[in-house]
């Protein structure tokens, strides 16, 4: 049998084998998801409209349209699947190029904000460190990273975390701070990702079921002798890290 490379065969049908619908179906998709994004990371977006932004591994575009129907002016992004690519160009997402993460980086550009939304579970422990270094490179002082990624250690982190044959890396808290601790990023907040979307019967009901897996998870956590400041309920989590200003 030939050695073909996992990555290769499934990036390139990579909006095939994930997304699965058709460009309405991902443009009204991408609305509620980006009604819910904002929600959850929008106090973290710079102020200025005129700020850069590279979005690394953006896929369709998803958030880059966010940010663009919200007047940022000067967005870019990077996926490495033309699949995607092309359904980035069907919703509308300007300024999306096919290309690798080191091809995005490579340039001599700073960044005020750069964002990776789900992707950082696609590399490996080597690769993590040499990509988190050299962004940090790429931030201008004061800029700040934003990262989603699947938290293996939720009662349903498996869902996201091994949902997808390209992931290399499973993060849970300790290790998303691991890995940060052996970084020069001057600050870094880890923290939950709660829905926030959904019916009015969702909005009402989950309150009531936080509470209870609240109640489920210190239980849990007091039978098994693990802290329960070292865990995190929710399937995904968001880092953010700042670079230092310049003095």
């Amino acid at each position: 049998m030939s050695n073909h490379d996992h990555r290769s065969h499934l990036y390139a049908r990579y909006t095939d084998v994930q997304t699965r619908t058709g460009i309405h179906e991902l443009a009204a998709k991408v609305r509620l998801n980006n009604i819910e994004l904002f929600r959850q990371i929008g106090h973290y977006l710079p102020s200025n409209r005129h700020s850069r932004i590279l979005d690394l591994g953006c896929g369709y575009g998803g958030f880059l349209l966010l940010l663009q129907e919200r007047g940022y002016v000067n967005t870019s992004g990077v996926d490495i699947s033309p699949q995607q690519v092309a359904a980035a160009d069907q919703l509308g997402v300007k300024n999306v190029v096919e290309g690798t993460i080191e091809q995005a980086l490579g340039a001599e550009q700073t960044y005020d904000l750069i964002s990776m939304f789900d992707v950082i579970e696609h590399l490996t422990r080597s690769e993590a460190i040499a990509t988190l270094t050299l962004i940090h490179e790429r931030l201008s002082p004061n800029g700040t990273l934003i990262i989603r990624t699947p938290n293996v250690d939720s009662r349903l982190g498996t869902v996201l975390s091994f949902g997808d044959l390209t992931h290399e890396m499973h993060l849970n808290l300790l290790s998303a701070k691991e890995l940060f601790a052996s970084l020069p990023y001057t600050t870094v907040h880890i923290e939950p990702s709660w829905p926030t979307g959904g019916s009015v019967l969702h909005r009402i009901l989950r309150p009531v079921a936080r509470a209870i897996l609240r109640v489920i998870t210190t239980v849990e956590a007091l039978a098994v002798g693990i802290p329960r400041s070292m865990l995190l309920p929710t399937p995904n989590m968001f880092i953010v890290a700042t670079k230092q200003p310049r003095e």
